[in-house]
C-alpha cells in the first residue's frame, strides 16, 4: 500500500472545494427552477400598458425598431425587438410585450443569482446540495424587493443589466476556478471578451464590473498577457459593432428616434458616450420618492451586503482571493460611482452592488466551519427572516401595475378628448413618449405635434423641427435659455417662448397636464382664448 504524501493531502485540506475536479458542481437545474419561478412571477405582475418613466419610450422604440435615448442600447434595442414583436404577434398588447422583455432578463438573473451564489458557497467548501438550498437566500431577498420589480415588469434596460452582470461574474468565476496552471486559454480569453463587450453595448456601469474581473483574470495570464489581451478585445469587437445600428439610424432616422441623435462621428460620440448627462456628476440627488424607495427598499439590504464584500478578501478560505478582491472592488467601486451620480431616480443602479453583495453574503458566513455544518438550519431561518422582512413586497407589485394601468386610462382619455385634429400639444415629462405611442401604435390624432420643451435645449432638435414644419419656435430666445441644464424655473422663459413661438404658426397649441389632469388649449392663432378646454 503506499504511503500518504503529508504535503499533497495538506495541500488538498487547503484547496478550496470548486478547485477540485472530482467535486461535483452545483446542480444546474436548482438555478434554472429559480428562474423559471421569477419568470412567472414577474409576467403576472406585467401591465397590459407601459410603466412609468422611461418605459413608454423604450415600448416604442421595440415596437418600432427606434433609438433610444444615450447611450442607446443597440443589442437591448435589436434583440427586444423581435421578441416583443414576436409576443404582440401572439395577441398581446405593445405595452405587455415590452414589460415581458424585461420580465425575462429578471428572471436570467434571477437564474444566474443563484448559480453564481452556488459556486460562490462550493467554493467555500460547502456540499453541492446545501449550496444550491443556500443559494436561494440571496434569491428570496432580491427577487421580489419591489426596487428590482419595478425593473422586471416594466419596461426598462436594468433588468438585462443585472443579467448580464450576474451571468459575467459566474463566467469569471469559472474562470478563475480552473486547475490549469497556466491560465486561461485564448479561447477563453476571447470568450471574456465577449462578455465584457455585451455588457459595454448594453449598459456603460458594466465597466464597474468588467474592469476588476478583467484585472484578476490578467494577474493568471503570466507572460501570455499580450495574447490573452488580444484575444479579449478581439471578442469585445462583435457586440460593440452593434453600435453601427444607431450610427446607421443617425443618418436614416427611424419613426421613433432620440431627437437630439446627430450624424456624423462627432454627433454619434457625443450619444454614445453620454456626456449629455456629465453634469449629474459629482453629487448625489434622488428624488424625495427615490429617497423613500432607498431608505424602505435598498438600504437596509445594501449596507450589510457591502459590508460583507468588504470583508469577504480577508475570508481565511473560500473562492481564490483574486476574485474575492475583484467582487469587493466591483460592489464598491459601483456603490461609489451612484452616490456620485445625481440623477433624480438613482435606485435601479444600486441593483447590481446589491445582487452581487447579496450573492457574496452565504459565501462569507460559509467560510466559517460551524456555518458550514449548520447549512440547512441557517437557510431556514434566514429565508423565514427574509420572507418576514419582505411580505408586503407583493402587494407593491400589484398595486404598482393597477396604479400603471389607471393612469394610461386617463392619458388616453385626454388625448381623445384634444378638440382638434391638427395643431401642437406640448407635453413636459418623459411619458411624452405615451402620446406617440397612440399616434404611431394606435393610429388616433396623427396631425398633432407632440413637443417637449426639455428636448429642444438641442440644437439638434430645433433644426429637425424646422425642417419638419418650416419654423423655428425658438428663434427668437436668447443662445443663454438654451445653456440650463434643469427642469424647474429656470425652464420658464423657454416654456414661454414656446407657446408663443407655437402658437405664431396659426395652428391652436396645448399643455397637456395629467397631474392635475387637465389638457387646456393655451393659443390659437396667436391669441389667447378666454376660456380652457380642461378634462
Amino acid at each position: 500500500m503506499a504511503k500518504p504524501n503529508p504535503v499533497r493531502a495538506a495541500a488538498s485540506r487547503r484547496e478550496p472545494a470548486a478547485l477540485r475536479a472530482s467535486e461535483p458542481g452545483p446542480p444546474a437545474w436548482a438555478s434554472l427552477a429559480a428562474g423559471a419561478a421569477a419568470l412567472a412571477l414577474y409576467l403576472s405582475w406585467c401591465p397590459r400598458v407601459p410603466g412609468d418613466q422611461d418605459s413608454p419610450e423604450f415600448m416604442l422604440v421595440l415596437a418600432t425598431l427606434g433609438v433610444a435615448h444615450p447611450t442607446g442600447y443597440p443589442l437591448y434595442t435589436l434583440l427586444g425587438h423581435a421578441f416583443v414583436t414576436a409576443v404582440h404577434g401572439a395577441g398581446a398588447t405593445w405595452g405587455w410585450a415590452a414589460n415581458a422583455w424585461s420580465a425575462l432578463g429578471g428572471a436570467v438573473a434571477i437564474g444566474f443569482l443563484h448559480a453564481f451564489a452556488a459556486r460562490l458557497l462550493a467554493a467555500s467548501g460547502v456540499r453541492s446540495r446545501d449550496a444550491a438550498l443556500l443559494a436561494l437566500l440571496p434569491v428570496l431577498a432580491l427577487a421580489a424587493n419591489p426596487v428590482w420589480t419595478s425593473e422586471t415588469t416594466a419596461a426598462e434596460v436594468n433588468s438585462w443589466h443585472l443579467a448580464w452582470a450576474t451571468g459575467a461574474c459566474l463566467f469569471a468565476t469559472a474562470q478563475l476556478a480552473r486547475r490549469d496552471a497556466h491560465g486561461p486559454g485564448v479561447l477563453a480569453a476571447g470568450a471574456w471578451g465577449l462578455v465584457c463587450g455585451v455588457g459595454l453595448a448594453h449598459h456603460r456601469t458594466a465597466l464597474w464590473i468588467a474592469a476588476p474581473l478583467s484585472l484578476a483574470l490578467l494577474a493568471r495570464a503570466g507572460r501570455r498577457w499580450p495574447s490573452l489581451v488580444a484575444a479579449a478585445l478581439v471578442g469585445a469587437l462583435a457586440p460593440l459593432a452593434s453600435y453601427a445600428y444607431i450610427a446607421w439610424r443617425a443618418a436614416h432616422p427611424a419613426l421613433v428616434q432620440w431627437p437630439a441623435l446627430e450624424p456624423g462621428a462627432r454627433g454619434l460620440w457625443a450619444y454614445v458616450s453620454g456626456s449629455g448627462y456629465a453634469h449629474y456628476l459629482g453629487h448625489f440627488a434622488p428624488s424625495e420618492a427615490q429617497r423613500a424607495l432607498l431608505v424602505r427598499f435598498v438600504f437596509p439590504w445594501l449596507v450589510p451586503a457591502a459590508g460583507g464584500a468588504l470583508a469577504w478578501p480577508f475570508a481565511r478560505v473560500g473562492a481564490p482571493r483574486a476574485l474575492r478582491i475583484a467582487l469587493a472592488a466591483a460592489v464598491l467601486g459601483q456603490c461609489a460611482y451612484v452616490f456620485a451620480y445625481g440623477v433624480p431616480d438613482p435606485a435601479a443602479y444600486f441593483l447590481p452592488p446589491l445582487a452581487l453583495g447579496l450573492a457574496i453574503a452565504p459565501a462569507l458566513l460559509a467560510a466559517f466551519a460551524p456555518a458550514r455544518r449548520a447549512a440547512p438550519a441557517l437557510a431556514a431561518a434566514a429565508a423565514l427572516a427574509v420572507l418576514a422582512a419582505g411580505r408586503t413586497w407583493p402587494e407593491v407589485a400589484a398595486e404598482r401595475a393597477a396604479t400603471f394601468t389607471r393612469f394610461d386610462r386617463l392619458v388616453h382619455d385626454m388625448w381623445a378628448a384634444i378638440p382638434r385634429e391638427h395643431g401642437y400639444v406640448i407635453f413636459e415629462d418623459d411619458q411624452w413618449y405615451r402620446l406617440l405611442a397612440f399616434q404611431v401604435l394606435e393610429g388616433t390624432k396623427a396631425g398633432l405635434t407632440v413637443v417637449n420643451p426639455v428636448h429642444f435645449r438641442h440644437a439638434a432638435v430645433r433644426r429637425a423641427f424646422a425642417a419638419r414644419n418650416g419654423f423655428d419656435p425658438l428663434a427668437n430666445l436668447p443662445p443663454a435659455q438654451f445653456a440650463v441644464s434643469g427642469t424647474g424655473e429656470e425652464m420658464e422663459p423657454l416654456r414661454a417662448a414656446m407657446v408663443d413661438g407655437l402658437a405664431r404658426s396659426g395652428e391652436p397649441v396645448f399643455v397637456f397636464l395629467p397631474q392635475l389632469p387637465s389638457v387646456r388649449l393655451l393659443r390659437e392663432h396667436g391669441v389667447a382664448p378666454a376660456d380652457s378646454a380642461g378634462r
